[in-house]
């Protein structure tokens, strides 16, 4: 086996859609054989209408804080304000408002519109942001929430416990694949069952559980599961909040890397199934 290529011979699945490509070269660089198998499809929000309501509200009325949940949510949001020719009003009001990112790639996307960071979550975490929020004291505050996808449940019910109004900002929604776009993740759990694959990349937690939904309307659910259970295939989750939706599906022990980014989740996977 060449040094270069510790992956030789392994096969890795990848059920993200966004940088799906990046994680494949990577992979395919080490010597892996790539299964491309997306569990969740991103696609723009459906009300679009209301999208541009809520930010004309926004920029006329700002919040007392911003949650900036998602780098991807954020971007996209400035851009299509944009579109709308409202993107300069509405970093104007964005910098008169107390924002709170969730983690580094939401920090980033701020910074790339020259935004303050009023507090980031350490653990990336929406509880550990809330928690911090309540502190902070958001009796009688408005909270606009930049939507992950179609969580944030349990975050808007902890702040509106505490007194606060939320403002929900959904920017884009997941969704399951169907019919023949479900066909290569119905393939990898076939192939997964059948011992053929020796690890499956998550980069989101809807990620996991999609799969084991797509499992289950297979009929391979808990073949499935019992096979992550042996450890082959090897779950590899790129954080601890990934790691946390594996192990309440029945996914147990999901590696984790150190540094919770693409490339470490990559180094991992090859550092576990690599030569010794």
């Amino acid at each position: 086996m060449p040094q270069d290529q510790p992956l030789a011979g392994r096969v890795v699945g990848i059920t993200a859609e966004r940088r799906a490509t990046d994680q494949a070269v990577m992979f395919g660089r080490l010597g892996a054989e790539v299964i491309l198998a997306p569990t969740m499809h991103t696609s723009p929000v459906a009300d679009m209408d209301q999208l541009r309501r809520t930010t004309e509200q926004f920029v006329s009325s700002p919040p007392d804080y911003l949650i900036a949940n998602t780098g991807m949510g954020i971007r996209t949001w400035l851009e299509i304000a944009k579109e709308w020719e409202m993107d300069t009003a509405l970093v104007a009001a964005m910098r008169s408002v107390k924002i709170a990112a969730r983690g580094p790639k939401a920090a980033g996307a701020l910074s790339s519109s020259k935004l303050p960071v009023w507090w980031r979550s350490p653990t990336e975490q929406l509880a550990e942001l809330a928690d911090h929020l309540v502190e902070s004291g958001v009796s009688g505050k408005r909270v606009a929430f930049q939507l992950h996808g179609n969580s944030g449940d349990e975050l808007r019910s902890r702040l509106e416990g505490a007194g606060a109004t939320v403002i929900p900002i959904q920017v884009y929604r997941w969704s399951t694949p169907e019919g023949e776009e479900a066909d290569p993740a119905l393939q990898l759990i076939d192939r997964a069952c059948a011992g053929e694959v020796d690890a499956v990349t998550f980069t989101a937690g809807p990620q996991v559980r999609n799969l084991v939904a797509l499992a289950e309307s297979h009929g391979k659910a808990t073949e499935l599961l019992a096979a992550f259970g042996r450890g082959r295939p090897l779950a590899a989750c790129i954080g601890p909040v990934c790691a946390r939706v594996a192990n309440e599906e029945g996914v147990p022990d999901p590696l984790v890397p150190e540094n919770w980014r693409l490339g470490s989740l990559v180094k991992a996977v090859s550092a576990a199934l690599g030569p010794e």
